[in-house]
């Protein structure tokens, strides 16, 4: 706490105007009771009280009262240490740093289900919280211990004989949570310790959920991380909870501002970045292959690598020639994760870098016709399966996979070019092995391994890395805790940001009339955006639209729908006065891959084969999307000419 921040007005007169500033237990039962008060006020600690953000902070001599007025929460830290608050990302959570522990508290208020009435909770605690935190597999995979798993308190329905716990879900579930602990509350408590965690600063974890029985929407979410247990600690914070109506407008208050050139960067890379964020014209490139493999087996005269380096020059030609009219890849994208099997498993076998495949199909610098590089790299050992409940970073946090990153940064210093490197995207998700809701509700763990990798190829001599940060545009879970800022490593390990937006187009009906425009899509996540990254090149590192799965009607039926989204596209893009949402975009990639269910096309985003179903899988052919082909032909064409 900083003590010459703190407020000249009375600790009384804050005390009076806050609601729920009571907590007898903790023995602030008036103003009496308080050796100092903070009001914090759209952004900074305030003299006066007003504002349309606005925070207490009571300190009696053994507690300190939190009271967030556009919240609508308020709790009790029982410590008499100092305590810094950190309100940079308030509308989704606020830090509080004391002694060797950091507390994370969000009031939440995101319930997607609220139409479904009393199951509304249900539905969303499962889905979106507590789905790896109530799995047995979850611990084990993980080499992790749930301190308090004989006195949980829940109502679990487990898995049964038909591989469900509710007729729907492969995982437990909870139907009911601990409604002992507190009259007229339900409480969700795990307290967690990582374990053969040395080197890592804070393995243990205490959370606590906490609900007021009968508000199906609003909660208290807190995640505490220490070098001990902290049961007690956590035990008493939620039984300090009150929830009331809030007021207000809650706010954040980070800005990334201009991106800051990465200064280990070689003048070729520095000459690229720069180039590549004054363009006025656009980057493109198109998603077809992955590059993963194991050592040697992606190098020349291997028959893997002979086969993915025929099948991709012969793609990307018929691409250039056959549907865009000769515009020629601007970029070159291509993924790869850790490799197969966890830690320790045997036969587990790491993925390498492809350092000569990447040079023969990329290799570019922005001045030498040759496409550039954005690599895709994932922290996943099994492809984001992620209900197989195997997540690496704890294991990366452990540092078991140090050795094999230093071999990484190896091989992309020797790539020898610039490189974007997009690391671990879509990690505001459920789906990704990196997600907040495989790390303990804790997106700092994203941020520990990001610096992690970092550091080890800054050590090692890359100086030809670009960093890629690229969140999902709409965040899922659906909270604040599990916002994309939240997983912002910082603007010392971030050059450029990252979109990823997609239109799915897989309507029955007229689906011109049903889709969202590109326009809709990118402006939508350009004001997202901009408050905190305004001065940021945008790459859209993965995006489509879709021409109609096969779940729901016959596969390619909207082909004509995704003609006109490219279309209107290219509007947007070649316009001789461009919006501010695109003249942000520096470069965009095409997914042409489509999402499978088993061998049934779920969303038919793949747009082109080549040639003539030689490369196709399961038979299939995209010979009806030639008016798509036009529409890009043409879009190239007036970009040229504009």
């Amino acid at each position: 706490m900083d003590k010459n921040n703190l407020s000249r007005a009375l600790p009384g007169e804050l005390f009076g105007r806050a609601p729920a500033s009571k907590d007898v237990k903790n023995g602030i039962s008036s103003a009496e009771d308080l050796i100092g008060a903070k009001c914090f006020s759209d952004g900074r600690y305030a003299d006066i009280v007003g504002g349309d953000d606005v925070k207490f902070e009571f300190f009696g001599k053994n507690a300190k009262r939190y009271v967030d007025l556009s919240a609508g929460m308020a709790f009790t830290l029982p410590v008499s240490e100092e305590v810094a608050v950190d309100y940079a990302l308030a509308k989704y959570r606020t830090q509080y740093t004391f002694g060797d522990c950091i507390l994370t508290a969000s009031a939440e208020d995101q319930n997607p289900y609220a139409d479904r009435g009393d199951s509304c909770w249900f539905i969303y605690i499962n889905e979106w919280l507590l789905r790896h935190l109530v799995h047995p597999e979850f611990y084990r995979n993980q080499q992790l211990t749930l301190l308090n798993a004989e006195s949980l308190g829940f109502k679990m329905l487990p898995v049964g004989p038909d591989g469900t716990s509710d007729g729907t879900r492969g995982y437990p579930t909870i139907c009911e949570g601990n409604r002992e602990m507190r009259a007229g509350y339900e409480i969700y408590r795990f307290d967690i310790r990582i374990d053969e965690a040395e080197g890592i600063e804070r393995p243990f974890y205490n959370l606590g959920i906490i609900r007021k029985l009968g508000e199906e929407i609003r909660f208290g979410l807190f995640v505490l991380k220490s070098k001990k247990n902290n049961a007690a600690l956590m035990d008493a914070i939620v039984q300090s909870y009150e929830l009331f109506a809030p007021s207000g407008t809650r706010r954040n208050y980070f800005t990334a501002g201009m991106p800051k050139e990465d200064p280990h960067w070689n003048a070729e890379t520095r000459a690229f970045f720069r180039a590549f964020m004054a363009q006025k014209t656009k980057s493109w490139g198109v998603f077809s292959y992955s590059m993963p493999g194991e050592e040697d087996s992606l190098v020349p005269g291997s028959g893997r690598y002979d086969v993915f380096y025929h099948d991709s020059v012969k793609l990307q030609k018929f691409i250039e020639e056959r549907v865009w009219g000769g515009k020629k890849f601007d970029i070159y994208m291509t993924y790869t994760h850790l490799g197969k099997g966890a830690w320790g498993e045997e036969g587990r076998t790491p993925h390498y870098y492809p350092v000569a495949m990447s040079k023969a199909l990329a290799g570019g610098n922005g001045t030498d016709a040759r496409p550039a590089l954005e690599f895709t790299y994932q922290f996943t050992t099994n492809n984001n399966l992620v209900h197989e409940e195997l997540t690496p970073m704890f294991d990366i946090l452990r540092g078991r996979y140090d050795d094999y990153f230093v071999r990484l940064a190896h091989d992309i210093k020797a790539y020898g070019k610039p490189m974007m490197l997009r690391l671990n995207n879509e990690m505001n998700s459920d789906w990704t092995s990196y997600c907040g809701m495989m790390t303990l509700l804790d997106p700092d763990i994203f941020n520990m391994t990001w610096h992690r990798f970092y550091d080890i190829l800054i050590r090692e001599g890359c100086d030809n890395v670009i960093w890629v940060w690229n969140p999902i545009a709409r965040s899922c879970p659906f909270s604040g805790w599990g916002e994309d800022l939240c997983y912002f490593p910082g603007i010392d390990y971030v050059q450029l940001l990252g979109g990823t937006s997609y239109e799915m187009n897989n309507y029955n009906g007229d689906a011109v009339a049903q889709m969202t425009t590109f326009r809709t899509h990118y402006k939508k996540l350009y004001e997202k955006n901009l408050p905190y990254f305004a001065e940021y090149g945008m790459i859209i590192g993965e995006f489509a639209c879709g021409s109609g799965g096969g779940t729901t009607g016959a596969i390619g039926r909207n082909g004509h729908a995704q003609a006109e989204w490219v279309r209107g596209m290219f509007e947007e893009l070649n316009a001789s006065e461009p919006a501010p949402y695109v003249r942000q975009i520096k470069g965009l990639i095409w997914f042409n891959c489509n999402d499978y269910a088993g061998d049934t096309v779920m969303n038919r985003f793949k747009f082109a084969d080549a040639p003539d179903g030689e490369l196709n899988r399961k038979g299939e052919t995209y010979g009806d999307l030639e008016e798509t082909w036009h529409a890009f032909e043409e879009g190239f064409r007036n970009a040229k000419n504009r």
